[in-house]
């Protein structure tokens, strides 16, 4: 954002440079010209951009109306600059009317008033002749850390989830300070209100904050019912919020049918890539146009699966380092997607929902990710592998192993169907299961990877980037 007349100066210089030298760059006439044709498309990129900065400083200061939206503190900093702008206000006189030196008010606004005070913004607020709506009121004494976390912490939010997940990383650095700037723990504040439909001011207010809306109405919850429910709700926010964010990153792709068949989706992913890998599937997912979103965090929820408006988006979250459990997790997804009608459609599972009044649509889900990842054989291996028990679930490890080995599949894909098959049956099985994993694979950070070529992150706004950011990092 161009904030005073020397930066649109050097903005304007830096476009008649890069128009220049894309006057100068040669055409791509020949197709297999791959290099000149980047660097063309790189400078019209940067070009582009620079033209719809000096596009908006000029708008601002031509005297017509414009609309200066914001709905938290978080557009504060940009609002008063914009409307200094669009005043007519330079820096030195806006910094005259508050009775502040020039340099002063400088350094304001290139930290986004980072260090500016409750009374000092309101200060700005009134010389500039604005009334901010209910959204970015302020509060009357300077809101401190302390109060920010004890309020939150009253809602379930634990300090941990809101330094490590819910602020981008710097602002969380500098909350996390019990002695942090006012106007510092508000931005703190911003952030999380936004993700939770709050305002600032019901952050600091006297009415208990409450967790709730849309992302929790509508949502199937496929839990037990010993869940830590607070934390369940807190975290489904946070992991719908996420989801709209990506959803609004991967504008560009183009939803696809969802196969509805086991065979079909085999054949598909195989035709295209090889083979049915956990890397595959993933990409083949996010080819049918559904962004996969990877979470390492513990607890909560074990896997999610949302539609907003037609739009898909599936979210694995496991610490287990198997990426054959991840594998069919995702597939197990995709089928309820495949299989839902609405155009909204949001569900939450936990391992241990095998049962209860979705006993059937989960056992069917079962059976579709266990056929596509053991082509079809699923409950035939299944059955073998407890044919050589004798009824003894202590012997079913070793069994599990001759058979795969017998069939020439991997153990792990089948330890993961027999697990699964047999909590319908109230046996848990999934130590053992866990034990046949591979612990190696990495299947999170092959996830996080693929999102980072296929989403473009430069389409959400800084704060919401930096919350996604801080999600796809790995393990808190």
């Amino acid at each position: 954002m161009i904030k005073n007349e020397r930066q649109y100066k050097i903005t304007k210089a830096q476009a008649d440079r890069f128009a220049a030298a894309l006057e100068e760059a040669p055409a791509t006439h020949d197709r297999g010209d791959a290099a000149r044709a980047l660097q063309r498309a790189a400078l019209r990129s940067q070009l582009d951009d620079l033209r719809e900065e000096l596009n908006a400083y000029d708008q601002l200061r031509s005297g017509k109306p414009v609309a200066l939206v914001g709905g938290s503190f978080a557009d504060l900093p940009k609002l008063l600059i914009q409307a200094r702008i669009a005043r007519g206000l330079s820096q030195r006189e806006l910094a005259e009317r508050l009775g502040m030196k020039e340099q002063q008010l400088q350094r304001y606004e290139a930290t986004d008033y980072a260090s500016a005070s409750i009374a000092r913004l309101n200060e700005v607020i009134e010389a500039l002749g604005l009334e901010a709506p209910q959204e970015l009121l302020l509060p009357d004494s300077p809101p401190t850390a302390t109060a920010l976390f004890a309020r939150l912490s009253e809602a379930g939010l634990d300090r941990a989830l809101v330094l490590e997940r819910l602020l981008p990383r710097k602002v969380a650095a500098q909350v996390a300070d019990r002695a942090a700037a006012p106007s510092l723990v508000l931005r703190a504040a911003a952030n999380i209100a936004r993700i939770f439909g709050w305002r600032v001011s019901d952050i600091f207010g006297r009415q208990p904050l409450k967790i709730g809306g849309p992302a929790l109405a509508g949502a199937r919850f496929k839990v037990p019912a010993n869940v830590d429910e607070p934390r369940l709700h807190v975290y489904t926010m946070y992991a719908h919020y996420l989801a709209l964010l990506l959803i609004q990153a991967t504008d560009h792709l183009e939803p696809r049918p969802l196969p509805k068949s086991a065979p079909v989706l085999r054949e598909a992913v195989v035709e295209r890539y090889g083979s049915v890998t956990f890397e595959n599937v993933v990409r083949y997912v996010w080819d049918l146009g559904i962004p996969v979103l990877p979470l390492a965090d513990s607890g909560a929820f074990h896997a999610a699966c949302w539609r907003v408006s037609g739009r898909n988006v599936i979210a694995l979250k496991q610490r287990n380092g198997s990426a054959a459990r991840w594998l069919f997790d995702l597939i197990h997804e995709l089928w309820h997607l495949a299989t839902a009608t609405s155009d909204h459609f949001s569900l939450i599972e936990s391992d241990d929902a095998a049962g209860g009044v979705h006993a059937t649509e989960e056992q069917a889900a079962m059976r579709f990710a266990g056929d596509v990842v053991l082509d079809g054989k699923a409950e035939a291996l299944a059955q073998r592998a407890v044919a050589l028990t004798a009824e003894r679930v202590d012997r079913l490890k070793t069994a599990a192993v001759r058979v795969a080995a017998d069939a020439g599949m991997p153990v792990d894909l089948l330890a993961n169907y027999l697990a699964h098959r047999l909590s319908f049956q109230g046996v848990n099985w999934w130590g053992t299961a866990n034990n046949l994993q591979d612990p190696t694979t990495r299947p999170w950070a092959i996830a996080r990877d693929i999102l980072l070529e296929r989403a473009d992150l430069g389409r959400l706004d800084e704060g919401d980037r930096g919350i996604l950011e801080r999600a796809i990092e790995g393990a808190s």
